[in-house]
């Protein structure tokens, strides 16, 4: 391994923002635009952890010890294509998850609710210049808790938006051969 650098070594290359994937799995929407590697997706957040404390108060000190692991919320910016509809499928997933609208409320489904079984996986490759997976981070377990559609403004010539917030019990991270947070 080399001392220097990683911008001294030809042979090496850093991990760029721009080179991603995103696909979601096992649930969400079979078949649908969202169960393969997404091209449409725009942004996403990586995971993060919280380790929450405790506090101690002895005499005239504080003392700090580390409590349980959150895994905080990762958002997911989507642009709305014409052909796969975005909107459609991100519907649709919620719809998988178990919500059904007022107007769906038939006899049949009135006991059927949002439920963690229908909770499924977030899977965020990075990759490099020839499409080589270099890090993926899987998100376990994972629910929306959030869905907007985005704006319309006449002003703006931008692209249609849809934003994803899921809520996720923890993440797996394989890099290169190795696994970092593996809770099989």
């Amino acid at each position: 391994m080399s001392n220097g650098a990683f911008w001294t070594n030809h042979q090496t290359d850093p991990k760029r923002k721009y080179r991603f994937q995103v696909q979601l799995a096992a649930g969400a929407a079979q078949g649908s635009a969202l169960s393969t590697p997404i091209w449409f997706a725009k942004t996403v957040d990586k995971p993060e952890v919280t380790v929450n404390t405790g506090e101690v108060n002895y005499m005239s000190h504080k003392f700090y010890f580390p409590g349980t692991v959150e895994w905080n919320e990762v958002n997911l910016v989507l642009v709305d294509p014409i052909s796969p509809d975005a909107a459609a499928a991100t519907l649709t997933m919620l719809e998988e998850m178990g919500y059904l609208g007022p107007n769906a409320a038939a006899p049949g489904n009135s006991n059927r609710t949002l439920s963690k079984q229908s909770a499924f996986e977030v899977i965020i490759t990075q990759i490099d210049a020839e499409g080589v997976e270099q890090e993926t981070w899987t998100l376990k377990n994972a629910i929306i808790t959030k869905l907007g559609f985005g704006d319309l403004d006449y002003g703006s010539e931008d692209l249609t938006e849809i934003t994803m917030t899921f809520r996720y019990d923890w993440a797996q991270c394989t890099a290169g051969v190795s696994e970092f947070f593996d809770n099989k």
